[in-house]
């Protein structure tokens, strides 16, 4: 019987954890027991899990791994490995946004000092985040309008947010806006941008979009599902993982 070996630092690989321990599963906790993995055991990590090439070059052979994106330069070290990217995984990638877009709220009532329907809101971005988001506002009736880089998007941005604007034109118009939220992965703001003053500006990216931030307060949102909902987070990891073990996927 395979062994199943948790990045168990992560609240929602511990959830993962407690539902096979109930499930009479054997489960260890990965980077402590990295050199008793053997073939045929299953790792399951964060998928915000950070690689780190004195790890990765342990792993044996012929196990199953599900896990973060890995860097194109550690990706030699999977030979003979079945790897299975949590992110590139569509049911989960969107599931997950819907969980980080619920979960975003938290963050951003903590940090305004107003009613969210007070504040003129910003979405950058067309991605499965942002439209998360967008479709959240919209069943809760908070006003916001959409920005993004893909002409092909927005068609559909402009039947749910108030305006919406292509990236550049929207750059004129960031002095309006109490509140503004990145999902965009990319260095998008130079250092001298003018927000209007008081601006919070929300990151969901995984590239932080400014590096120098001046005169606005900026609020990095990493990870979110693990931090307001893991037990939920969890579960829609080891559905994910039960379905490749049953062969449903992949």
């Amino acid at each position: 019987m395979e062994k199943f070996y948790l990045g168990l630092n992560d609240k929602r690989i511990k959830e993962v954890g407690e539902i096979l321990i109930l499930e009479k599963k054997e489960v260890f906790d990965f980077e402590s027991n990295l050199d008793k993995i053997e073939e045929g055991d299953v790792v399951i990590l964060s998928p915000a899990y950070k690689w780190r090439e004195e790890v990765i070059a342990k792993l044996p052979k012929n196990i199953l791994v599900f896990g973060s994106k890995v860097r194109e330069e550690l990706k030699g070290y999977l030979e003979g490995i079945k790897y299975v990217s949590l992110m590139d995984i569509e049911d989960f990638v969107i599931d997950n946004a819907k969980l980080t877009a619920e979960n975003f709220l938290v963050d951003l009532i903590q940090n305004t000092d107003l009613s969210i329907y007070e504040q003129k809101i910003l979405i950058l971005g067309n991605g499965r985040v942002a439209k998360a988001l967008w479709y959240l506002f919209l069943k809760l009736s908070v006003p916001f309008d959409a920005a993004m880089r893909r002409k092909d998007e927005y068609n559909l941005s402009k039947l749910i947010a108030g305006k919406s604007f292509l990236f550049d034109d929207a750059r004129k118009s960031l002095y309006e806006y109490d509140i503004v939220i990145n999902t965009i992965p990319d260095v998008i703001f130079k250092d001298d941008t003018e927000f209007k003053e008081g601006c919070v500006l929300f990151e969901l990216a995984s590239i932080n979009c400014i590096i120098n931030v001046k005169r606005i307060k900026y609020v990095l949102c990493p990870a979110l599902p693990a931090k307001y909902s893991p037990k939920s987070a969890g579960r829609l990891i080891i559905n994910e993982v039960r379905k490749i073990l049953k062969g449903e996927k992949i």
